[in-house]
């Protein structure tokens, strides 16, 4: 049982027990602390500039043998509590300057005693647009329309879940994190990989800038949501997730105060 803590990067702060570093991006990211990688096995390693942080979820979809498994990442942890959105976060550092990872012996009683079937990401309210809305603002709409086609072809019965995620003002849970058991990871991950890899076959990517080549990234947050949407039985418990670079206090007050604006931006 262990969470993967997916970096790019020598991690800089102690992890917990039951945390293991796994470098992502193995083919072309030096591992001076000698991590596990996500190019070892079964892997998309080579997609990494594409897929990020699900290069390493694929890695534990095709190799992982844990019971329970956990996605967080090199700087983003689930808190011990859930006490609301990033903004509820930063007030708490402010006020407490602390924060406490959770502990993976709490997350796998949790998964083993029936009690929740996903840990997952508090959700956040992106804006006060609708997540289509949202998405195409920033990134193209073009990757939304061949997501749909994808669902359609391949999966026609999320569509309706899909449509209303995307045309709601719905919160969303960030990050693709996650902790669950390996079965409940193992049927998720063969219907993001199946939508995502079709998606591909309909991309070109040549004209994106790094950031937008991140697309299947911004995808696979989008599509998690719908997955837990669709399967509206699950018993899902939100954690609040903290970022152990948030150290500014003054950062900190002025992404409070521009969360404000967005929740009541019209």
């Amino acid at each position: 049982m262990t969470v993967y803590v997916i970096t790019h990067k020598p991690i800089e702060s102690p992890l917990d027990k039951g945390y293991t570093p796994m470098l992502i991006g193995a083919d072309f990211n030096k591992n001076p602390k000698h991590y596990m990688t996500d190019n070892t096995g079964r892997n998309i390693s080579s997609k990494n500039k594409e897929y990020c942080e699900l290069t390493g979820l694929y890695w534990m979809w095709k190799n992982s043998t844990e019971k329970n498994v956990g996605l967080n990442h090199y700087r983003r942890f689930f808190f011990s509590h859930d006490i609301g959105g990033r903004n509820a976060m930063y007030l708490w550092l402010l006020i407490t300057g602390r924060a406490h990872t959770i502990s993976e012996n709490t997350l796998s009683n949790w998964i083993d005693t029936k009690k929740y079937d996903w840990i997952v990401a508090h959700p956040e309210r992106m804006d006060a647009k609708p997540l289509y809305t949202q998405f195409i603002l920033h990134h193209n709409e073009k990757d939304l329309e061949h997501t749909r086609d994808a669902i359609k072809k391949l999966y026609p019965d999320y569509l309706p879940s899909y449509d209303k995620f995307l045309h709601s003002k719905a919160s969303m849970s960030p990050y693709n994190m996650f902790y669950t058991s390996k079965e409940n990871m193992d049927e998720y991950c063969e219907w993001l990989f199946n939508i995502l890899f079709e998606v591909e076959k309909h991309s070109d990517l040549s004209g994106y800038d790094d950031y937008q080549r991140r697309l299947f990234g911004f995808l696979g947050e989008r599509l998690f949501n719908v997955w837990l949407m669709h399967h509206s039985n699950l018993k899902i418990k939100y954690l609040t997730v903290y970022n152990t670079s948030d150290t500014n206090r003054a950062e900190m007050i002025s992404h409070v105060k521009n969360g404000i604006k967005k929740i009541f931006h019209k």
